[in-house]
Protein backbone atom coordinates (compact mmCIF):
# COMPACT_ATOMS: atom_id res chain seq x y z
CA UNK A 1 0.00 0.00 0.00
CA UNK A 2 1.25 3.36 -0.90
CA UNK A 3 2.07 5.83 1.67
CA UNK A 4 -1.02 8.23 1.25
CA UNK A 5 -3.43 5.61 1.05
CA UNK A 6 -1.44 4.09 4.54
CA UNK A 7 -2.14 7.61 6.12
CA UNK A 8 -5.76 8.19 4.94
CA UNK A 9 -6.27 4.29 6.13
CA UNK A 10 -4.55 4.71 9.72
CA UNK A 11 -6.71 8.47 9.84
CA UNK A 12 -9.57 6.65 9.44
CA UNK A 13 -9.46 4.17 11.63
CA UNK A 14 -8.49 6.56 14.75
CA UNK A 15 -11.72 7.86 13.84
CA UNK A 16 -10.00 11.53 13.08
CA UNK A 17 -11.15 14.27 10.53
CA UNK A 18 -8.29 15.95 8.39
CA UNK A 19 -8.27 18.97 10.05
CA UNK A 20 -8.37 16.97 13.53
CA UNK A 21 -5.15 15.32 12.18
CA UNK A 22 -3.84 18.73 10.31
CA UNK A 23 -3.76 20.42 14.24
CA UNK A 24 -2.26 17.76 15.84
CA UNK A 25 0.53 17.31 13.32
CA UNK A 26 0.72 21.31 12.61
CA UNK A 27 -0.53 21.53 9.06
CA UNK A 28 -3.53 22.46 6.90
CA UNK A 29 -6.29 19.78 6.00
CA UNK A 30 -6.34 20.72 2.61
CA UNK A 31 -2.05 20.18 2.76
CA UNK A 32 -3.14 16.61 4.28
CA UNK A 33 -5.18 16.06 1.79
CA UNK A 34 -2.88 16.64 -0.95
CA UNK A 35 -0.61 14.33 0.83
CA UNK A 36 -3.75 11.23 1.33
CA UNK A 37 -4.20 11.88 -2.29
CA UNK A 38 -0.87 11.60 -3.77
CA UNK A 39 -0.68 15.29 -5.11
CA UNK A 40 1.88 16.22 -2.10
CA UNK A 41 4.95 14.48 -0.40
CA UNK A 42 5.41 15.33 3.09
CA UNK A 43 8.55 16.22 4.25
CA UNK A 44 10.56 14.03 6.68
CA UNK A 45 9.31 16.73 9.77
CA UNK A 46 6.19 16.40 8.64
CA UNK A 47 6.51 12.32 7.82
CA UNK A 48 7.79 11.93 11.28
CA UNK A 49 4.62 13.59 13.37
CA UNK A 50 2.16 12.13 10.94
CA UNK A 51 4.01 8.52 12.25
CA UNK A 52 3.67 9.65 15.67
CA UNK A 53 0.14 10.73 16.22
CA UNK A 54 -1.04 7.37 14.01
CA UNK A 55 1.05 6.06 16.28
CA UNK A 56 3.40 3.63 13.86
CA UNK A 57 6.80 4.51 11.93
CA UNK A 58 8.16 6.33 9.40
CA UNK A 59 9.52 2.69 7.97
CA UNK A 60 6.12 1.26 7.89
CA UNK A 61 4.75 4.26 6.31
CA UNK A 62 7.22 4.56 3.15
CA UNK A 63 7.11 0.63 2.69
CA UNK A 64 5.44 -0.58 0.14
CA UNK A 65 5.26 -4.44 0.83
CA UNK A 66 3.38 -6.13 -1.03
CA UNK A 67 3.39 -9.09 0.79
CA UNK A 68 0.50 -10.93 1.26
CA UNK A 69 0.37 -11.75 5.24
CA UNK A 70 -0.11 -15.66 5.62
CA UNK A 71 -4.01 -16.31 7.34
CA UNK A 72 -2.14 -19.31 9.25
CA UNK A 73 0.85 -18.95 11.31
CA UNK A 74 2.91 -22.00 12.08
CA UNK A 75 4.35 -22.37 15.86
CA UNK A 76 8.12 -22.11 14.36
CA UNK A 77 7.03 -19.44 12.54
CA UNK A 78 5.92 -16.71 15.42
CA UNK A 79 8.21 -13.83 16.60
CA UNK A 80 9.38 -14.37 19.55
CA UNK A 81 9.56 -11.63 22.40
CA UNK A 82 11.60 -11.60 25.78
CA UNK A 83 10.57 -8.73 28.55
CA UNK A 84 13.59 -8.04 29.40
CA UNK A 85 12.16 -7.00 33.21
CA UNK A 86 11.08 -10.23 33.58
CA UNK A 87 11.40 -13.81 32.84
CA UNK A 88 8.01 -13.27 30.64
CA UNK A 89 8.25 -14.42 27.31
CA UNK A 90 6.00 -14.21 24.35
CA UNK A 91 4.98 -15.36 20.68
CA UNK A 92 3.20 -12.87 18.45
CA UNK A 93 0.33 -14.93 17.17
CA UNK A 94 0.31 -13.02 13.91
CA UNK A 95 3.25 -12.10 11.07
CA UNK A 96 3.30 -8.47 11.19
CA UNK A 97 1.89 -6.10 14.29
CA UNK A 98 1.60 -3.15 12.11
CA UNK A 99 -1.74 -2.15 10.96
CA UNK A 100 -3.35 -4.27 12.88
CA UNK A 101 -5.61 -3.25 15.77
CA UNK A 102 -5.07 -6.01 18.35
CA UNK A 103 -1.85 -7.44 19.61
CA UNK A 104 -2.39 -11.48 20.22
CA UNK A 105 0.21 -13.29 21.80
CA UNK A 106 1.13 -16.46 23.27
CA UNK A 107 2.35 -15.28 26.67
CA UNK A 108 4.03 -17.43 29.68
CA UNK A 109 4.73 -16.40 32.88
CA UNK A 110 6.93 -18.70 34.32
CA UNK A 111 6.81 -19.92 38.01
CA UNK A 112 7.19 -17.42 40.51
CA UNK A 113 7.93 -14.04 37.84
CA UNK A 114 5.96 -11.31 37.81
CA UNK A 115 5.18 -7.65 35.54
CA UNK A 116 7.89 -6.05 37.87
CA UNK A 117 5.92 -2.96 38.27
CA UNK A 118 2.43 -1.48 37.21
CA UNK A 119 1.57 -0.76 33.86
CA UNK A 120 -1.24 1.81 32.23
CA UNK A 121 -1.49 2.55 28.54
CA UNK A 122 -4.72 3.16 26.45
CA UNK A 123 -6.58 0.28 25.08
CA UNK A 124 -8.01 -3.01 26.34
CA UNK A 125 -7.09 -6.35 27.26
CA UNK A 126 -8.32 -10.06 27.02
CA UNK A 127 -6.51 -13.43 28.30
CA UNK A 128 -7.87 -17.03 28.40
CA UNK A 129 -5.07 -19.02 31.00
CA UNK A 130 -4.18 -22.66 28.98
CA UNK A 131 -2.40 -23.94 31.81
CA UNK A 132 -1.45 -22.91 35.45
CA UNK A 133 -2.77 -19.63 37.11
CA UNK A 134 -1.98 -16.23 37.74
CA UNK A 135 -2.79 -13.54 40.34
CA UNK A 136 -4.12 -10.73 38.32
CA UNK A 137 -4.69 -6.86 40.02
CA UNK A 138 -6.14 -4.34 37.90
CA UNK A 139 -6.70 -1.01 40.06
CA UNK A 140 -6.72 -2.06 43.75
CA UNK A 141 -8.60 -5.40 42.91
CA UNK A 142 -6.93 -8.36 42.86
CA UNK A 143 -8.17 -11.95 41.32
CA UNK A 144 -6.95 -15.67 41.35
CA UNK A 145 -7.12 -16.45 37.30
CA UNK A 146 -7.01 -20.23 36.44
CA UNK A 147 -6.89 -22.47 33.91
CA UNK A 148 -9.90 -22.39 31.53
CA UNK A 149 -10.67 -18.75 32.86
CA UNK A 150 -11.09 -15.50 30.86
CA UNK A 151 -10.46 -12.26 31.88
CA UNK A 152 -10.88 -8.12 30.22
CA UNK A 153 -10.26 -5.20 31.40
CA UNK A 154 -9.49 -1.58 30.66
CA UNK A 155 -5.85 -1.04 29.85
CA UNK A 156 -5.84 2.52 31.77
CA UNK A 157 -6.55 1.13 34.83
CA UNK A 158 -3.15 0.33 36.33
CA UNK A 159 -2.33 -3.58 36.76
CA UNK A 160 0.16 -6.08 37.25
CA UNK A 161 -0.09 -9.74 37.23
CA UNK A 162 2.54 -12.60 38.99
CA UNK A 163 2.67 -16.45 39.22
CA UNK A 164 3.42 -17.68 42.18
CA UNK A 165 3.50 -21.06 41.52
CA UNK A 166 5.36 -23.72 40.45
CA UNK A 167 4.71 -24.40 37.29
CA UNK A 168 4.81 -21.75 34.27
CA UNK A 169 1.31 -20.36 33.68
CA UNK A 170 0.75 -20.05 29.73
CA UNK A 171 -1.80 -18.09 28.29
CA UNK A 172 -3.44 -15.95 24.99
CA UNK A 173 -3.45 -12.61 25.63
CA UNK A 174 -4.48 -9.71 23.82
CA UNK A 175 -4.08 -5.99 23.66
CA UNK A 176 -5.99 -3.57 21.25
CA UNK A 177 -4.79 -1.32 20.57
CA UNK A 178 -0.67 -2.99 20.16
CA UNK A 179 1.66 -1.70 22.11
CA UNK A 180 4.39 -3.61 20.87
Amino acid sequence: MQMSKKVKTLRKRKGMTLKMLGKKVGCTDAYLSQIETGKAVPSITILQKLADVLETDVKSLLSDAKEIEPIVIRKNERVKILYPESNVSAELLVKKIVEKRMEPLYKVIPAHSSTYGIHKHEGEEFGYVLKGELELQVGDKKFIVREGDSFYFMSVSPHSYKNDMNIDCETIWVVSPPVL
